[in-house]
């Protein structure tokens, strides 16, 4: 088990448009310096129907979220940002009529095994810090701005917040690259398809050792390539051919590699489930069949 040890990279990304049942739209995000602690706080409320002189049902409802960064320093730029104010000529100037953004805030946690995790809180509207000073004493006493946030769900999807986690299985290092590119990430709705298969479909003469490979058109949920979804059976019986499977770097290319030589002159079919997933969570069309036949 690992927990989080650390806090760095915390940007701040504008909404600019949040269509119910639409797509949410953002502003370029931009990197806050200073990180020191980002506390979420999701409220929730529950409450218990009681009938038949007992508990009957329960009900949750997801209440106020709210975020409460600690920096090392909070410039006055990015507070008329965050907070909807007038900044001109180096000065700030705070009116009762304004009105602070809708944003997005994004973050990175160091975990003890080293990996990070990564956080986007969708859609939030920041309120004005609490301003606490101090004399200069014998001793240094660190004053760091706090600044308190109130999160909702957005109305595109209902989403308010995402997660991604560097040591789970079907992370890929694109997904933290591109992390800070854009609370949303690029929407992929498209299913992933076999671009080729060694051998090809009703190939003969099929070499008694060979493996199996399947190429697809972008990356694979790594969760999903399992025996259960990728295997080789014997044509004239339906029997399963024993084997290991494999997936390259990229996770693109899927092997099978039988755990001893095929039979002579026997005819076989390479099975793929429409189990299978991309990383965004597409399945594959349909079930895939390709018809080998060895030499």
């Amino acid at each position: 088990m690992s927990v989080q040890i650390g806090l760095s990279d915390v940007y701040y990304a504008l909404l600019t448009s949040d269509p119910a049942g639409g797509t949410p739209v953002y502003e370029t995000p931009v990197k806050m310096v200073g990180a020191i602690s980002a506390n979420i706080n999701p409220n929730s409320n529950e409450d218990t129907l009681f009938a038949d002189d007992g508990p009957y049902e329960v009900a949750t409802s997801l209440g106020k979220i709210t975020l409460e960064l600690n920096l090392a320093d909070l410039t006055l730029p990015v507070q008329a940002i965050l907070l909807g104010h007038t900044y001109e000529g180096a000065i700030l100037k705070r009116k009762g009529s304004d009105v602070p953004p809708w944003l997005a805030i994004g973050f990175k946690t160091l975990k003890t095994n080293g990996k990070y995790r990564f956080t986007w809180l969708g859609k939030g509207r920041f309120s004005a810090p609490e301003q606490s000073n101090e004399t200069r004493g014998d001793s240094i006493n660190f004053q760091t701005p706090k600044i308190t946030g109130n999160f909702v769900k957005r109305d595109a999807d209902q989403e308010w917040e995402r997660h991604a986690d560097e040591d789970d299985v079907d992370y890929m290092a694109s997904i933290g690259t591109g992390w800070f590119t854009s609370p949303i990430g690029t929407p992929d709705t498209t299913a992933p398809t076999i671009t080729s298969t060694v051998p090809t479909n009703s190939a003969t003469g099929v070499a008694v050792n060979a493996t199996f490979i399947w190429n697809f058109s972008e990356a694979l949920k790594l969760s999903t390539v399992t025996a259960g979804n990728f295997f080789i059976l014997k044509d004239t019986d339906g029997s399963m051919v024993a084997g290991a499977l494999s997936i390259n770097t990229a996770r693109t290319q899927v092997t099978f590699t039988p755990t001893s030589n095929l039979g002579a002159a026997t005819a076989y079919r390479a099975c793929v489930t429409n189990n299978v997933k991309d990383l965004a969570g597409n399945s594959l069309a349909a079930n895939s069949v390709t018809k080998f036949t060895t030499a």
